[in-house]
């Protein structure tokens, strides 16, 4: 899944993942466009500010489920994004550790489909139909059914 961001880029969006295994997904993208390995991120990491083991990392990415926020924000600097990129990764997991719904991008919403013309003509007429059998049907009830003061007017 990818947004218009990682599209022109090439980096992974994290605002893309709907699912914890999405996200896991797009951390996997992240290490491959920074073409970076397990040591390199650890020591790049390192010079961030931020305690990442290689083996950390490498079994955060074997996983189908949500890695800790301290450990994704230590990746994401590994992997050579800056505070505000790792803030964004932070922010995209908080959501799904959550149960939030990504936000609609303009670029993922499809958009409406379009009833083709032949299915509402059928539904106008079948509805159109139904109005005239219940109004002939009710007339000859009001045929049929007449008060006893106005069958003797009648006779």
């Amino acid at each position: 899944m990818s947004t218009g961001t990682e599209e022109r880029s090439g980096r992974p969006d994290p605002a893309a993942a709907h699912t914890d295994a999405e996200f896991v997904a797009a951390l996997q993208r992240l290490k491959a466009w920074s073409g970076r390995s397990y040591r390199d991120i650890q020591s790049h990491a390192q010079r961030a500010g931020h305690h990442l083991p290689y083996s950390t990392a490498a079994g955060m990415l074997k996983r189908q489920t949500l890695p800790r926020e301290e450990v994704v924000t230590a990746f994401v600097r590994g992997c050579g994004l800056d505070e505000q990129a790792a803030a964004e990764w932070s922010a995209a997991r908080r959501r799904l550790d959550m149960g939030v719904p990504p936000e609609p991008d303009s670029a993922r919403t499809r958009p409406r489909r379009r009833r083709p013309p032949t299915v509402i003509a059928v539904a106008v007429t079948m509805a159109a139909a139904l109005v005239i059998a219940t109004n002939v049907h009710q007339t000859e009830i009001e045929d049929v059914v007449v008060p006893a003061h106005h069958a003797q007017e009648l006779d």
